[in-house]
């Protein structure tokens, strides 16, 4: 009798830890591709490009344009000579930027110097880490029109 108490809680352990192991391990958004990611950004950036300030829309159009060149979408070129014009774009546009944006802004700037100016690795347009890098980039200025608008 004591036997087989034991033997049904430790199955009933084994049970539910089980379906506790298999509930707790379901996709949480890992799933996505990089071109996915890169495509969210973008629709996102693209619903908020309509709250442009008119003093900032050619520099942001400039951007997307380089944010694209660099994804490997509409054009190419040589990726640190635009990571370089990316980060001197978002270097003119962090001083009018919302405080809670700026530190991210600095943080795209310095990656994209990086990209610029590494000798060392050969960066090439549509590579995945410079996708991600536009995503991020689209992502930051989505959220900044969506907020103060580059109005400070």
């Amino acid at each position: 009798m004591h036997y087989s108490r034991v033997t049904s809680r430790f199955l009933a352990l084994v049970v539910v830890s089980g379906s506790l192991l298999v509930a707790g391990c379901g996709p949480r958004g890992e799933s996505h591709t990089v071109e996915q990611i890169l495509n969210d950004a973008r629709v996102a950036y693209q619903t908020s490009s309509s709250k442009i300030a008119t003093g900032d829309a050619a520099a942001l159009k400039s951007l997307q344009s380089s944010l694209d060149k660099l994804a490997g979408i509409g054009g190419g070129g040589d990726a640190k000579v635009i990571a370089n014009d990316v980060a001197n774009t978002l270097t003119n546009l962090i001083v009018r930027a919302g405080y809670t944006a700026r530190p991210a802004m600095s943080e795209l700037i310095n990656q994209y110097r990086s990209v610029a100016g590494d000798k060392s690795v050969s960066s090439s347009i549509g590579a995945p880490n410079l996708k991600l890098l536009a995503a991020r980039t689209y992502s930051l200025i989505a959220a900044e029109l969506n907020t103060t608008q580059f109005k400070l």
